[in-house]
Formats: C-alpha cells, sequence, structure tokens
C-alpha cells in the first residue's frame, strides 16, 4: 500500500471495505436513511431504482457501519416502523430479486 499526498497537506492511504450483505441488511440500512422521512408531510415514500438503491446502501453503510444500522426505528412508531420495513423490503426485492428468498419446495 503506498500513502498519497493529500489536499490539507498529509500522507494517507485509500482503504477499501467490503460489506457482504442481503436482503435484510440492504432493507435495514435503506430504512436507516429514510428513517426522517414523514409520510404524512412528506407523502408516501418514492420507489427507487436499483442504482439508486445500491447508491444508498453503500452512503448509509459508509457513514453509519453495519454494527449501528439496528437502532434505525427507535424513535418511529410501530405503525412507521412496519410501514418503512415493508417499502425498504419492496424496493430491495425490486431492484434485486435474486436476493428474494426461495419459494417452499423450489430452488
Amino acid at each position: 500500500m503506498k500513502a498519497t499526498l493529500s489536499r490539507d497537506g498529509l500522507y494517507r492511504f485509500d482503504l477499501r471495505v467490503t460489506h457482504r450483505v442481503g436482503r435484510a441488511e440492504m432493507a435495514t440500512a435503506l430504512a436507516c436513511a429514510h428513517r426522517a422521512h414523514e409520510i404524512f408531510e412528506d407523502g408516501p415514500l418514492p420507489d427507487l431504482s436499483r442504482a439508486k438503491v445500491l447508491a444508498t446502501v453503500r452512503e448509509t453503510l459508509h457513514e453509519r457501519g453495519e454494527d449501528f444500522l439496528e437502532g434505525w426505528s427507535d424513535d418511529l412508531s410501530e405503525a412507521d416502523t412496519e410501514l418503512m420495513w415493508d417499502w425498504a423490503i419492496e424496493q430491495v426485492n425490486n431492484a434485486f430479486p435474486e436476493l428474494e428468498p426461495p419459494i417452499e419446495g423450489q430452488q
């Protein structure tokens, strides 16, 4: 690994971090990113493209890390949490159908 000069005059390394995520982890990151959305004030949550889902998950993992996603719904009501979770799962299923669990009896 080779350090390079940063704009501020300090030498730094570029590190790449990989997260292995499935359907639930992606939905959790997506819900976490949109947890401040007020459904009654802001309207329904939008449908997201595959690229937008992926970009949002990457950004959320970069900002918060995997260990800090679980408390995303602590300040939401049970009904809002359920709405947000259902929306997030639907977005991940639409964007990445290969992550949906197999139907019982199929492989």
